[in-house]
């Protein structure tokens, strides 16, 4: 790269700025550093070019200590300073904390250490790592500042923003002293990083496995090179071919076949910086003419950024189009098959310009001796190793239970899992595998191993263990549940999906929480829906919205695609969200509003219904309609295509008087291991005929067993509270609640 000048601005509250020329090094009887003050950029440049000219002229100065080839970044942080001053002649550190925000220029060095720069105080300091910045800055400060006035603090504070420009006029360019094997453009050096150089010098790591691209490496060396997108889902490996590209054209340029070089680069990074109109057309134009007919391959990691409008209307694929067209410059990028669809709606023609090669999923078998060798590179920092077996039993799971993810990508993430999983051993069994997927997952160990049995009646009986008097649905759930312990749930649907039908306050919803406590550990993995809130026209959409801060269904899902679904009272949402349910329960996907797709292959879909309630045949606790009366309504109501997606019609009954009082005692369980009863060892003793009496309190013949919770509180919980209330130092004692004809301290 032809080096050039470094300019750190720092522009000023009234909108002006001051420029200093930043020098590689300093001496004691150094004159000041250049530095300028104008209103326009180009008029500090002026200034400082006056300036350098005069010093070079009268031989005080030397233009290389001006040169660069690096390039700079600026970071700003937050400093508190402690004021210090002199008291009889000794220093004195100030009580008070004074919060500074201080910028800085860094740039990475060959050597893979960083230079910091304080350019407005012509500082320099080389770390080895860069996180230190602060705390060494911090300490550079404080010291400036012994024994001086607190006021010069306003000397290191930021004002406004600051920048590093980089600088190349006439009398850089004829004093420069470029090498005749630096054949680096300038703009490419400052965006883009050459991986074949960086290969050669070891600072790209070695891809795992053998290069699945090795059939069309005539292509790559065709001339004129053509512009490639590798297709292919997350984690098939598409990033990991372009690395091999980069040792195979080393291969290439040592044997001196003069093949391409491979500038790597992001949409962000061509961006970065570009603050101004024009500034990144600039920088994408000049890329092209740095490229023009090098031969040369520039590699942009995504392709959806390059298509993505900025503010003005334009994008980067707008200006690298004509450029791919002619033949001037050819581009290496890379997308998935949704990122393709939605792509060739939003830009066909820019697609056309691509010879397009798809990456397939390899078999999980061929896998086995490539994950062998990563196991073993690994680990090996960590001391730990991978029995064969191991490595097999990692493959089976993530084939089964992981679906949303793609091999080799997957395997990959959950050895580097296993590396830092504290409950892993040093020599890590098949039977280590299971518990660490299960620690990340959520999913039980008695689900996923196959040494541990979980029939459906074991299944049945956890989850009856916290929804009572609904044997038949539970029974009905664990149904569901048991093809995807045996590893036999089809492959292109959600785990399973599921229709609750029945009254108000019987237990449906408590049943969707005990099936994802015990599918992933607790009920925070529930994804609740409203469907009552999607009733009018258009509303469905709210279901696909997507974006930072956005909590929708398809955001929750892409966040975490191990969950559970709950649409509640399905029944009352518009028509349109019934077609968004026909494709995720069919084909367990959806596309949310960017067209991304969302994987809903690793859920389980519950939905609940209260057709065929009708408040006037229920009387007391048991109702006249039957389970066959709702599945009846069910059918009635929902289109066929929409019902023959669900796997199960789950009817729930009216809760009989035992079930509400099993209810009660459940709850009161609950009541009893409160924070404040425990700290203050008080036990509640409920009689039972208080309990009896909290059950018929608590259940309404509409709304079921939903206002028992209330009445728990308003009957128990209240009345304990005001108890301790009156008296603070009530300790260790049981509080006894009974019925008004009872000897009871609260009576119900």
């Amino acid at each position: 790269m032809k080096p050039s000048l470094r300019v750190y601005f720092v522009v000023h509250a009234d909108g002006r700025r001051t420029g200093f020329l930043m020098r590689r090094f300093s001496t004691f009887f150094d004159s000041p550093l250049p530095a300028a003050y104008d209103a326009t950029e180009e008029g500090v440049l002026a200034q400082l070019e006056a300036i350098l000219q005069e010093r070079l002229v009268e031989r005080t100065e030397d233009l290389e200590r001006y040169l660069w080839t690096e390039h700079f970044n600026t970071r700003t942080i937050a400093v508190d300073v402690h004021p210090l001053s002199v008291v009889k002649d000794r220093p004195v550190v100030g009580k008070r904390v004074l919060p500074l925000r201080l910028s800085y220029a860094w740039t990475e060095l060959e050597s893979g250490a960083y230079q910091v720069m304080l350019p407005r105080f012509d500082w320099f300091i080389t770390l080895e790592e860069l996180d230190s910045a602060k705390a060494v800055l911090s300490n550079a400060v404080a010291g400036a500042l012994t024994g001086r006035q607190a006021a010069l603090l306003y000397d290191f504070r930021r004002e406004g923003e600051e920048y590093v420009h980089e600088w190349s006029p006439d009398i850089a360019r004829s004093k420069s002293t470029r090498s005749e094997d630096d054949q680096t453009p300038p703009t490419l050096a400052v965006v883009a990083d050459e991986w074949v150089e960086r290969t050669a010098k070891g600072r790209i790591e070695r891809p795992v496995g053998a290069p699945r691209l090795v059939r069309d490496l005539a292509l790559f060396m065709r001339r004129p090179r053509p512009s490639v997108l590798l297709v292919g889902g997350p984690g098939v490996g598409k990033t990991a071919e372009i690395r091999h590209l980069a040792r195979i054209f080393l291969g290439y340029r040592r044997a001196k076949k003069n093949p391409p070089r491979l500038w790597a680069t992001s949409a962000q990074r061509l961006l970065a910086g570009m603050i101004y109109v024009g500034m990144w057309q600039e920088r994408i134009l000049t890329l092209i003419e740095e490229l023009d007919g090098e031969g040369d391959y520039l590699y942009l990691d995504r392709l959806s950024p390059m298509l993505r409008p900025q503010a003005d209307g334009a994008s980067i694929a707008d200006l690298l189009a004509p450029a791919i067209h002619n033949g001037s410059i050819s581009i290496l990028t890379e997308c998935t098959p949704a990122d393709l669809a939605r792509a060739r709606r939003q830009n066909a023609s820019f697609l056309e310009l691509f010879t397009i090669l798809r990456l397939d999923e390899p078999d999980a078998g061929s896998l086995l001796p490539v994950l062998h060798d990563y196991a073993a590179r690994v680990l090996k920092g960590s001391n730990k190793t991978m029995e064969p077996t191991a490595i097999r039993r990692a493959l089976d799971l993530l084939a089964s239970y992981r679906r949303d993810r793609r091999f080799p990508g997957k395997a990959f993430r959950f050895i580097d899992y296993l590396r830092s999983d504290d409950g892993s051993p040093r020599v890590i069994h098949a039977s280590d595998v299971e518990r660490s997927f299960s620690r990340q997952t959520g999913l039980p160990v008695a689900l996923i191993s196959d040494s541990q049995t979980a029939s459906v009646a074991e299944i049945a009986g956890e989850l009856q263990s916290a929804v009572i008097g609904q044997n038949q649905p539970c029974t009905q759930a664990a149904r569901a549940i048991a093809p995807f312990k045996a590893g036999i749930h089809a492959p292109d649907r959600p785990l399973g999906s599921l229709l609750f039908a029945g009254p108000t306050g019987v237990g449906k919803t408590e049943l969707a929480k005990q099936i994802t406590r015990y599918l992933f550990g607790d009920d925070s993995r529930l994804v609740r829906v409203d469907m009552s809130e999607l009733s009018a026209p258009g509303a469905a959409r709210r279901l696909l919205a997507a974006g930072r801060g956005i909590r929708s269904l398809a955001e929750s899902v892409r966040k975490e695609p191990l969950s559970v679904v709950l649409f509640d009272e399905i029944e009352k949402a518009h028509p349109e969200a019934f077609d968004l349910l026909l494709g995720v329960l069919g084909e367990g996907r959806l596309t949310d509003v960017l067209g991304r797709f969302v994987d809903f292959r690793m859920t389980f879909i519950i939905m609940t219904s209260n057709l065929g309630v009708q408040d006037a045949d229920v009387v007391g606790f048991e109702g006249k309609r039957t389970a066959a009366d709702f599945l009846r309504a069910i059918r009635d109501h929902f289109r066929p295509e929409f019902l023959g997606r669900v796997d199960q019609l789950v009817p729930f009954d009216h809760l009989s008087k035992d079930a509400v009082r099993r209810i009660v005692d459940l709850q009161l369980a609950s009541i009893s291991k409160r924070d404040g009863l425990q700290r203050r060892g008080i036990t509640i003793d409920v009689t039972d005929r208080a309990r009896t009496r909290l059950a018929e309190i608590g259940y309404d013949r509409r709304y079921g067993a939903r206002p028992l919770k209330r009445a728990l509180e308003s009957h128990v919980v209240t009345p304990v509270a005001v108890a301790l209330a009156r008296k603070p130092s009530l300790r260790n004692q049981t509080l006894r609640v009974g019925t008004a004809d009872e000897a009871a301290d609260i009576h119900v």
